[in-house]
């Protein structure tokens, strides 16, 4: 049975979810490392990941949000989040997380960086592109927060389209990634019971964290989140 400290990780871990939309696995995974392996969380917060956005998909909308560009962008990271979970099984899983906390690290660090340049309009090609490599990285640590991020702060997106963005790649990729973890054999027992106990936490952190949303001035809850992504990339290290 999950401690009080793993509890608490959920429900902060949701609450920042909600909020933003991205953020679950990211500030959760370094902490439940402490008590679970990388092959048996990881799993977990994949699923709880799809059953939060799915909610998150599901809410009225009303106007289109996703593009075209969006499309390949999504498309492409689910296509190589296999590549990813293949990765996961074949290498050492803490080195794979001490690497991935190098480079979220680097992502954050460069989400200070600002320019008073006006950007111009990314590419096509580059979604496809930029989705391959987040998928692979999802596949291997089931986070796409920092990378997606930074990339949709480039692409100049709303508040609106990023949370939307972002719900349909997390469906995407968790779908096909957790079909590649039953093909290697991790959808345990243990990881469906630890799916149905964390999924509903986050959902009422989803809906909690909506109502932050509007009350949170947005350059505070930057600057919080960039502290959080800080922090878990310092925990991913030390693990």
């Amino acid at each position: 049975m999950p401690n009080i400290y793993i509890f608490l990780t959920v429900i902060i871990s949701s609450l920042i979810k909600g909020v933003s939309g991205f953020g679950f696995a990211l500030i959760s995974l370094p902490i439940l490392l402490t008590w679970y392996e990388p092959k048996e969380i990881i799993p977990v917060l994949m699923i709880c990941n799809l059953v939060a956005s799915v909610f998150i998909i599901l809410q009225k909308k009303n106007q289109q949000l996703i593009d075209k560009a969006s499309i390949f962008l999504i498309l492409s990271g689910g296509i190589f989040t296999l590549t990813g979970v293949f990765v996961l099984k074949y290498v050492d899983a803490n080195r794979l997380v001490h690497f991935s906390g190098v480079v979220f690290l680097v992502i954050t660090l460069l989400s200070f960086i600002k320019s008073n340049k006006r950007h111009a309009i990314l590419p096509a090609y580059v979604y496809p592109i930029v989705g391959a490599i987040i998928g692979t990285i999802t596949g291997i640590i089931s986070i796409s927060g920092p990378p997606l991020a930074l990339f949709l702060n480039r692409a100049n997106v709303d508040n609106k389209q990023f949370r939307e963005i972002f719900a349909w790649f997390s469906v995407v990729t968790a779908v096909i990634a957790i079909v590649g973890y039953y093909q290697v054999g991790w959808l345990t027992p243990q990881v469906l019971k630890l799916s149905l106990l964390f999924s509903p936490i986050l959902l009422a952190g989803t809906i909690v964290g909506k109502y932050f949303n509007g009350i949170i001035p947005i350059k505070s809850f930057r600057t919080i989140n960039i502290l959080l992504t800080l922090i878990s990339c310092f925990l991913l290290l030390i693990r």
